[in-house]
């Protein structure tokens, strides 16, 4: 019989708990949780290529387009052509945005105290520890094909 403990049951659970956090304190907004995550990794690093923005967050090309493609239409983001290289647009923030800024990290900020309320500092540490080495084992399992390598 499987072991009734599983990390990605528990990870799963966090994160559509926190999608409906943030969709209700967001539900003024006309642009839902997924771009605003993009919008988010933008106020980090403002100008970067649609590309790098797909690397930051780890997403594919396909959904970081769409994301652009929203984020462009209501209003939060502009795309420029590089200069040097016109194959590439670069991402920068609109006043809409910056506006929007200390919200969603305010938002961000709750949701984590929330998660980590009853925990140490240490502790606290520990988990963002533990969860960056899970995520690089799910990227990494990804890039091998979804195949389990021994060891």
């Amino acid at each position: 019989m499987p072991s009734p403990k599983s990390i990605g049951k528990m990870v799963s659970v966090i994160h559509r708990y926190g999608h409906s956090y943030f969709d209700h304190e967001f539900s003024d907004l006309d642009i839902g949780h997924g771009p605003r995550n993009f919008l988010a990794a933008l106020f980090c690093r403002e100008g970067m290529t649609q590309d790098e923005l797909s690397e930051s967050l780890m997403m594919d090309k396909t959904t970081t387009a769409r994301a652009v493609k929203q984020l462009v239409q209501a209003g939060y983001v502009l795309r420029k052509r590089d200069e040097d290289d016109h194959r590439y647009y670069h991402l920068y923030l609109t006043d809409k945005a910056r506006d929007l800024a200390p919200r969603i990290w305010d938002a961000r900020s709750k949701w984590t105290e929330v998660l980590s309320k009853g925990f140490t500092e240490e502790e606290k540490e520990l988990i963002y520890i533990f969860l960056d080495r899970a995520a690089d084992n799910a990227a990494k399992f990804r890039e091998e094909g979804f195949k389990l390598s021994p060891g």
